[in-house]
């Protein structure tokens, strides 16, 4: 009997898969890119290598074909199923044409050379990410058509055989119905790093169709030049109602996919949740929707607080929230908005929206302002369109009914429990950063940073600061003989026992183990600091009830005074001169305060209490 086995991928295999995984969506692309690059050199150097045209017919000037090429990439449509976007074009043509007509190599060389101008002219730029896997597709592509091509073979010197057109249908069923679209769908699958079967296979079929409807166009394109070449202007009229036909397609598709959209919008903002809860969710919509790169809602509370901001994060719906005040560059921006519904520019073009998209590092975008009935709730803004124009009149017109949308949510308190909800989260995470979580007060960070202000302050309030070092003594025996769970217990008790102590000016904190601060501000003579010390020691000496025993515990405390702004140390000086007044009373006997002189060589003891007992059964 036969056991299945495991077999483990190779190491290096196991790596390559984890590096791939860190990789953003424009990273992916260009590794599935370079992929299909490797294959389309392969089959340009191997079974392509030495390929030529077979004679079918007299060939054609190169520039023309380069020129067809051009010509056919620039006559495009794009269109967008569900949230995929197709860019249809009738390169169909130029590839029937240079099939028959000129050398394999050229085909490959004019094709790719004038898809890629026709993008710059589009474009009005170089995208180095997207020209190179178009390139490495159409690599592949023509690779693909011609090797099919030349397998099934046409029939020399008659194009329109019908051997010659099952060679041309085979090409183009292989190359532009399979191989293209499947590579397209999955290098925009790379990049998006999400994958819908169901938008993918809406996207393929319609692709699918479009290649069927212009490759067919192409064989009446041969057959003209085949056999009337100057009747080729009757190409006129069916290129026109091809992409008549594919604009109004295109067009229905895109009222379609706003109507859904605005459905999808209304039912996140009118939902049971909060707005809050599904920012997200509603921004990676509206950059989906709109082909920007980021969105940022910016709400503004009604008590006229910090700005509350919401960004987009791909497809987490609980987009991340923070909170700060609105800066110069958006306090001009909603002036701006004032006159005007929707502000749109560059950096370069636009100062008080330029500043405003230069502190989201943003090259362009679009703002549109949150109107309520008592003034501007703040602003919606895109950032960095994905094609490098600006919204066009109908994506305006869209983005002032979105920004409605949200204005309406806002106006019936939406956002009210979103706010709320992230400032008890604001004051949860300041509190742990703060604060001790075992004694609940203050932390060292905290009480470090308290003292630094008390310090400043110490010209206007012209009255005594003091810092207390505070070290409780014999509790390593506390925690050898009763447990750690019973020293936890003696030390919130101290913390209790401190916070009873001070006045609201004042701050107690745990240092670190058992050691203690305080920080008496505001004092009204400097003496009343030893009065302070001595309090807290006879405190600290009370039993401490644990179930059926009484712990007894001492403390060591130092002093540090700070009478006057001119003779005000660095808060860690301040520290560390009561650290060493604390460990001079563990010397000196411990149960006892000592006042640091900064006079004298050493600390000075101010009072020593009578010996305590450190532990009691």
């Amino acid at each position: 009997m036969s056991e299945m086995t495991v077999v483990h991928p190779p190491l290096l295999v196991a790596r390559a898969r984890d590096r791939i995984g860190r990789l953003n969506g424009p990273q992916r692309l260009v590794v599935f890119s370079t992929f299909l690059g490797i294959v389309g050199a392969a089959l340009w150097l191997l079974p392509l290598r030495d390929v030529q045209r077979v004679t079918t017919m007299s060939a054609i000037p190169w520039w023309a074909e380069l020129a067809t090429c051009y010509v056919a990439s620039l006559l495009f449509v794009r269109v967008r199923v569900a949230r995929e976007v197709s860019t249809l074009s009738l390169t169909e043509i130029p590839v029937a044409m240079g099939l028959f007509l000129i050398d394999p190599h050229q085909l490959l060389g004019f094709y790719v050379a004038g898809v890629l101008l026709a993008s710059w002219t589009r474009e009005r730029r170089i995208r180095w990410v997207k020209d190179f896997a178009n390139a490495t597709l159409d690599v592949v592509y023509i690779g693909v058509a011609v090797l099919v091509f030349n397998a099934v073979g046409p029939v020399a010197g008659d194009p329109l055989a019908v051997h010659s057109i099952i060679a041309f249908a085979a090409a183009m069923i292989v190359a532009g119905g399979l191989v293209y679209p499947i590579a397209l769908n999955v290098g925009t699958t790379l990049a998006q790093g999400r994958l819908n079967l169901g938008e993918v296979a809406r996207a393929y079929l319609f692709q699918v169709i479009a290649t069927t409807t212009n490759a067919s166009l192409g064989i009446v394109a041969l057959l003209i030049l085949a056999t009337h070449p100057v009747l080729a202007f009757a190409l006129v009229p069916p290129v026109i109602l091809v992409l008549t036909g594919q604009i109004a397609a295109g067009e229905s598709q895109r009222r379609a996919d706003r109507n859904e959209f605005l459905y999808r919008t209304t039912e996140i903002l009118h939902s049971t949740r909060q707005v809050g809860e599904r920012a997200g969710e509603l921004l990676n919509g509206i950059t989906t929707m709109f082909g920007v790169e980021r969105a940022e809602l910016v709400v503004i509370p009604e008590g006229r607080g910090p700005a509350v901001r919401f960004n987009s994060t791909g497809e987490d719906e609980h987009g991340p929230a923070t909170t700060s005040d609105l800066t110069f560059a958006e306090q001009e921006v909603l002036n701006e908005l004032r006159t005007t519904a929707i502000l749109s520019g560059s950096v370069t073009r636009d100062q008080s929206l330029g500043l405003a998209l230069a502190e989201r590092s943003a090259k362009t975008g679009t703002v549109v302002v949150l109107r309520g009935l008592e003034g501007p709730q703040g602003m919606l803004l895109l950032l960095n369109p994905m094609r490098g124009v600006k919204l066009g009149a109908h994506e305006q017109s869209l983005l002032s009914t979105v920004a409605g949308l949200i204005s309406v949510a806002l106006e019936n308190g939406q956002l009210a429990e979103a706010i709320k909800a992230m400032s008890v989260e604001k004051a949860e995470l300041a509190r742990r950063a703060f604060y001790d979580p075992l004694t609940q007060i203050a932390n060292r960070s905290l009480f470090i940073e308290t003292v630094a202000t008390s310090l400043s302050q110490l010209a206007s309030s012209q009255r005594p600061i003091a810092v207390m070092f505070i070290d409780l003594d014999g509790f390593k025996e506390i925690n050898d003989t009763f447990g750690h769970a019973v020293g936890d217990r003696v030390l919130s008790a101290v913390a209790a026992r401190l916070r009873v102590q001070v006045r609201k000016l004042d701050l107690a904190a745990r240092i670190g183990g058992d050691e203690f601060g305080m920080l008496l501000d505001g004092m009204r003579h400097f003496s009343d600091a030893a009065v302070v010390a001595d309090r807290i020691i006879e405190t600290l000496r009370r039993p401490i009830p644990m179930g059926d025993a009484m712990i007894t515990i001492g403390a060591s405390v130092g002093v540090a005074v700070v009478e006057t702004a001119a003779d005000a140390p660095e808060p860690e000086e301040l520290m560390r001169r009561a650290d060493m007044a604390m460990y001079l009373a563990k010397r000196q006997g411990k149960n006892r305060f000592v006042v640091f002189d900064e006079t004298a060589r050493t600390p000075v003891i101010a009072r020593t209490p009578e010996p305590l007992r450190q532990v009691a059964g």
